[in-house]
């Protein structure tokens, strides 16, 4: 069997991704537990995009090791085309969301 050693800050870190704080952390007298699952949406998308970043800077060497008379087939090019607009219309979303004024408190 494998050890693996943990140290406290990868547990400060899951603790920390969990959204779980102590009184200690707060100085609060107020403790939130969780209960069930909670996702760090951004960690995970941003992880995400990097592996994304990575696949793209694969996927153009790969492409320039090609000669420059190649053919691709129409669903592959399908492909890198639609990945393309998604990640278009993904970051036009965020761009317009984070410059939209905030909206009047009643």
């Amino acid at each position: 069997m494998h050890k693996v050693a943990v140290t406290m800050s990868d547990l400060d870190r899951l603790r920390d991704l969990a959204g779980i704080t102590s009184e200690a952390d707060t100085g609060d007298d107020v403790e939130r537990t969780v209960a069930g699952h909670v996702d760090n949406e951004k960690d995970m998308i941003m992880k995400q995009l990097y592996q994304m970043g990575a696949q793209c800077v694969e996927l153009y060497k790969l492409m320039a090791t090609t000669p420059d008379n190649s053919d691709y087939p129409h669903w592959w090019q399908g492909k890198v085309i639609k990945a393309s607009d998604y990640l278009d219309q993904a970051t036009e979303y965020l761009t317009n969301e984070l410059q939209a004024p905030e909206e009047p408190q009643e």
